[in-house]
């Protein structure tokens, strides 16, 4: 795709579906009920697995005892009251229950109800005898069981009553310890959800969530559901959140970003088929950082950081604690020359225009295509460590693993580059498209041709691999663009957190002075951060080893002073 031609838009600061009432005639399993007062349980399960030690009761009867007769004469106020009551029965007796007939009134009024046991009936022979089968068939659960419970609604006393009740079971009921696997009693509550929401904004996984629930409720019989439950919870709140499209959702929260931040900015592409190609963000922070501290941007992609594989590019550099900060991040549609353009224009207009003086990447011929276009003038250089990675690949000689290492990292001029690179050539007898390529690459990496331009100490694009793995451990390739993206800001902010402690370390605190050139360390520590106070130490320390024995002469030796 032409992200040239692509359409855009741009967002910059100052500039439920209702759940269906009512119930099915023909239901797997049941669903959540009104908040209607449940039974009360006057007994309490023991943790014997036999069925004696079954002690729920109703109205002074044992559950286990009841019979029609029991429930001649008994009513409900609500049709929920009557099904609240059978799961209760069916939790006590140790099985599973399901919802089966319904009858309604031309009004709606539930006229009839009728509930099951879950092994009611058989498996219909469709699903069984396929052909184009794939997948193994679900294990068989039905046992044509004839277990009933069903009432109807009497007008004259304006309440449910007991029409049909069926105690027999042809299978053998659940014990004790089996009854928290039963379905129809697995509930995830709604406030299970909301703490589970809650941690998961706080990128905790799912399964150390339901540990969590389940050290909270005092072990794995009383948490009231299983893992999978929890998991199917909360993929069903997550296709909620994204109903009306993941992209909308997620320029909705970009919207909602721009009237909280007037200096927020946020530009998305599309493709020709309307779908959201590109998209470019940055807060107010990352403007003002980047104001003080763009000279130099080290920008890489990353994959498998949500369900479309869209690469993740973020533009980090280094701040006055000689640590990451980041300016800005886009979510791209693909690493064509085209792409790589569009976001770097972008990333240009939402810094009011400041180009950088360095870049730092890797070695993407795409990105390389596209800087030297909207960055003429900036000094781009390739990343050392993807370079002798690449090195390693191809070369299987340690020996000229070193020469190239020396290449790369000597501390030579020009001539000298030109004349060890040839003696390495002819010495080795290197060949081949590979070598020639490094050749042509070599203003970019080559120590000789950068040393004398402002890369702020960087050298390779460590910063935003690292910026990659603390992204990573809070989001996976399973999110949409919604989820992905408040994550993202979370790992922003737990970063611009360590910065302002690391302010105030340097505000209300002073290094201990230790070197011999006492008064140059005094207004080194007294002038720049900590971090950047222990740069200049170790240079002095370095000095330290330098003792002058005669006036044209250097020696190492003891530290001293000059």
């Amino acid at each position: 795709m032409d992200a040239e031609a692509s359409k855009t838009n741009g967002i910059q600061g100052q500039n439920s579906v209702p759940k269906s009432e009512g119930y099915f005639a023909e239901a797997e399993s049941l669903e959540e009920t009104e908040n209607v007062p449940s039974l009360q349980i006057l007994g309490s399960r023991t943790e014997e697995s036999t069925e004696k030690s079954r002690q729920f009761e109703y109205d002074g009867l044992n559950f286990q005892n009841m019979s029609i007769a029991d429930f001649s004469e008994r009513e409900f106020a609500k049709v929920e009251e009557a099904e609240r009551f059978y799961s209760n029965y069916a939790l006590a007796i140790g099985f599973s229950i399901r919802r089966s007939r319904l009858r309604r009134s031309e009004g709606g009024v539930v006229m009839g109800r009728q509930w099951v046991c879950s092994k009611e009936g058989s498996r219909s022979k469709k699903w069984t005898n396929r052909d184009d089968m794939v997948r193994t068939p679900r294990k068989e659960t039905r046992e044509n069981c004839h277990a009933t419970f069903a009432v109807k609604y009497c007008p004259n006393q304006d309440a449910y009553i007991v029409t049909k009740f069926v105690k027999e079971h042809s299978h053998r009921l659940a014990n004790s310890h089996e009854v928290p696997f039963l379905r129809s009693h697995r509930c995830v509550t709604e406030s299970n959800i909301a703490q589970s929401m809650s941690m998961r904004k706080a990128s905790i996984k799912t399964n150390r969530t339901y540990d969590y629930m389940v050290d909270q409720a005092g072990g794995y019989k009383k948490v009231g559901f299983t893992s999978k439950d929890l998991y199917n919870r909360m993929d069903f709140e997550r296709r909620q959140l994204v109903l009306d499209g993941d992209a909308q959702a997620a320029i909705s929260y970009m919207n909602g970003k721009a009237i909280a931040d007037p200096e927020f900015f946020c530009m998305f592409s599309v493709d020709e088929e309307n779908r959201l190609a590109n998209l470019f963000w940055r807060d107010s922070q990352s403007l003002h950082d980047y104001c003080c501290f763009g000279d130099v941007v080290i920008l890489d992609s990353t994959y498998k950081t949500n369900v479309y594989d869209k690469p993740l590019v973020v533009f980090v550099g280094v701040n006055n604690h000689n640590a990451t900060t980041v300016f800005g991040c886009a979510f791209l549609v693909d690493e064509t020359a085209d792409t790589y353009r569009w976001v770097l224009r972008t990333f240009l207009t939402s810094m009011k225009d400041k180009k950088p003086v360095s870049i730092v990447t890797d070695g993407d011929d795409a990105m390389r295509v596209a800087i030297d276009e909207v960055f003429p003038d900036a000094h781009h250089r390739l990343c050392t460590w993807h370079i002798m990675r690449n090195v390693n690949t191809n070369v299987n000689n340690p020996e000229i693993v070193r020469e190239f290492s020396y290449c790369v990292h000597g501390g030579l001029t020009p001539v000298a580059f030109e004349q060890h690179w040839q003696q390495m050539i002819q010495t080795y007898d290197l060949k081949g498209d590979w070598i020639e390529m490094m050749y042509r690459k070599r203003k970019r990496w080559a120590e000789a041709y950068c040393s004398g331009h402002f890369f702020g100490g960087n050298t390779t694009t460590q910063r935003v691999e690292g910026m990659h793995k603390n992204l990573k451990d809070g989001i996976g390739r399973g999110m949409r663009l919604v989820e992905c993206i408040p994550r993202i800001e979370r790992s922003l902010l737990r970063l611009r957190n360590e910065n302002v402690k690391d302010d105030f370390d340097s505000n209300h605190s002073h290094p201990l002075l230790r070197t011999h050139l006492r008064s140059l360390e005094e207004h080194a520590a007294s002038i720049f951060t900590h971090d950047i106070y222990k740069l200049i130490r170790n240079e002095i320390n370095k000095e330290a080893k330098l003792i002058l024995v005669q006036p044209d002469k250097w020696c190492i030796g003891a530290p001293g002073a000059l």
